[in-house]
């Protein structure tokens, strides 16, 4: 928990105008944690678990995931939760800190790491990652995204989309692909908008 511990110590000071936390200056490391067992995967922590769950993580990094409310935080949350999580032993611990990575990269419009948070949850976690993904996908505002994040978003989406098919989940496939066409649109990527146009059709031909 390297990073997390060092978002805490800088959450913890007050901000000085004009100068950026410096999220990856290290302090002492914690404790080592083990991996769990990868015997069985189990669905997702229950509403009970994660309440226990939250007050454990608060306990450890008191006031890091208020901090991930604000676009800024957010911005920078995500990717250091997913990082962390990769250790996490507590099983519901982890799916907390998956679970707001993901919606911390929803709201900074931040596809790449929603999909890295999905994809990770799925190797630990039974739940229909596809349909998780795309429900997180759809909350982004793909006209509001810069150039850079709309490419990005329809990366995933392609992505996404291509995972569908190969799951023979030609809706969700087709979902995904119409969210990858507006991602290159909005990035101004022409080519590639007309390429998942192209794939788009083929889907939704008629037999």
């Amino acid at each position: 928990m390297l990073r997390l511990t060092c978002l805490v110590l800088v959450f913890a000071v007050p901000a000085v105008a004009d100068e950026p936390p410096a999220v990856d200056a290290a302090p002492a490391r914690l404790g080592v944690r083990q991996f769990p067992d990868a015997a069985m995967i189990d669905g997702p922590p229950s509403a009970r678990e994660l309440i226990d769950a939250r007050e454990e993580f608060e306990a450890r990094y008191p006031g890091v995931l208020a901090r991930g409310r604000t676009s800024a935080g957010a911005a920078v949350l995500a990717d250091v939760l997913i990082d962390e999580a990769a250790a996490e032993a507590d099983r519901a611990v982890k799916w907390l800190m998956l679970a707001e990575a993901r919606r911390m990269a929803v709201a900074s419009g931040n596809a790449a790491a929603v999909d890295r948070a999905i994809l990770q949850a799925s190797a630990t976690y039974e739940f229909d990652a596809i349909d998780e993904e795309l429900r997180s996908l759809k909350e982004i505002p793909v006209r509001l995204l810069a150039p850079q994040r709309a490419a990005a978003f329809a990366e995933v989406a392609e992505k996404l989309a291509g995972r569908a098919e190969s799951d023979g989940r030609i809706n969700e496939a087709v979902t995904a692909l119409d969210l990858a066409i507006r991602g290159w649109q909005r990035a101004g990527l022409v080519p590639a908008a007309r390429k998942a146009a192209a794939r788009y059709q083929q889907l939704t031909a008629s037999p």
